[in-house]
């Protein structure tokens, strides 16, 4: 049972970023976490935060969501959980994937603004209403949780079709990098300079959410993009491609913060992915694939949703601008692009889920 739950955690921690190029939801961990009633088991549990997770997941047809965990530090105390679970949120606080705050206060909500990502959580945040009217104005921005057959569903909130919020001008702080001068922030420091979360703003006055210090401006923060991985039917990861510099993809790159795709191959696609397969590059708005492979690399190319693709076979040294629905295969089954396109050449079906190796009492089986 213990080692059960350390995967399913371990699952779980894939799922989780404070990189808001990345990040495709803010999550409310504590109101999730005591939500007893979501799977009928214990006061308090962390599990809960996959079953949301995985709800998640087929709320936005994408089995490969990631999630950006907000933590009220009096989870880290809360006798209702396991020694095992505190210690993972803190972890989790220190490896720089969940914000870990003294007071949650308007946080949530201050990031939903910022970033225009949507919010799960049992909280209707209607007291903050002042401060952004948009909250009871604007349908669909809230997704809450609710028991489901075998774990979760999302209900949106307000009701109605969700539609894109007007930018705000908070939205500012995002195009800059920020320093904080605590000693290792998780957050703002110097191993953080692009993939950084928003910081809080005080009367204007950018802070570290953590730490409470003024944060630094430390230069232009490189525009970005999310590209998404599949192997086979399965959403497999995430990275960012900034205009700071490339990003090499292969099996195992030289490069250090190269993207690996090893652990996701068997052994026919590990035979055929090079070691450094493909370079690809941020210029303008449109993403550059240049093949530095063995054996190529084909761009599945459509000029709309829902078009069959062309394919275009690229050899090594060989470049090409992916428009809007482009997709780059490596091999069979092998893909990686922007993230609507990767969804919108998908089923939709479902990828494997974090709750996988979690025991069966914590979920909730169906009535009779």
């Amino acid at each position: 049972m213990r080692f059960e739950v350390s995967r399913a955690l371990d699952a779980m921690e894939q799922r989780l970023t404070t990189d808001i190029t990345l990040a495709q939801a803010v999550v409310d961990v504590a109101q999730i976490v005591r939500y007893a009633d979501l799977d009928g088991g214990r006061t308090a549990s962390l599990l809960r935060l996959g079953l949301v997770v995985d709800a998640l997941a087929r709320h936005l047809h994408d089995g490969g969501v990631l999630v950006y965990p907000v933590v009220d530090r009096a989870l880290t105390s809360d006798l209702e959980l396991t020694s095992n679970e505190k210690m993972v949120l803190r972890r989790w606080a220190d490896d720089g994937l969940a914000e870990l705050l003294p007071q949650v206060e308007d946080r949530i909500v201050e990031i939903a603004d910022i970033t225009g990502l949507p919010v799960v959580s049992r909280d209707d945040f209607a007291r903050f209403g002042a401060a952004y009217p948009w909250i009871s104005q604007v349908p669909g921005w809230l997704l809450a949780p609710v028991p489901g057959i075998g774990g979760a569903a999302l209900i949106s909130r307000p009701s109605g079709t969700p539609v894109p919020r007007p930018v705000s001008p908070r939205a500012r702080v995002l195009e800059r990098s920020w320093r904080c001068n605590a000693f290792e922030c998780p957050l703002f420091g110097p191993a953080r300079v692009y993939d950084q979360p928003p910081p809080r703003l005080r009367g204007g006055v950018p802070i570290c959410p953590v730490h409470g210090q003024q944060l630094q401006d430390v230069g232009l923060r490189p525009p970005a993009v999310a590209v998404a991985v599949r192997v086979g039917e399965a959403m497999r990861g995430r990275f960012a491609v900034r205009a700071s510099g490339p990003t090499v993809v292969g099996r195992s790159p030289e490069d250090p913060a190269g993207v690996r795709l090893g652990p996701w191959l068997d052994e026919r696609a590990a035979g055929w992915v090079s070691r450094s397969h493909l370079v690809l590059e941020l210029q303008g708005d449109a993403l550059v694939v240049t093949d530095t492979s063995t054996n190529g690399t084909v761009v599945l190319t459509r000029n709309g949703p829902g078009e069959p693709p062309q394919r275009i076979p690229l050899s090594r040294g060989q470049r090409r601008r992916l428009g809007q629905w482009d997709t780059v295969e490596l091999t069979e089954g092998v893909t990686l692009g922007t993230l609507p396109a990767m969804l919108e050449s998908s089923d939709g079906g479902a990828d494997d889920s974090v709750m996988s190796e979690a025991p069966t009492m914590a979920l909730r089986l169906p009535p009779r």
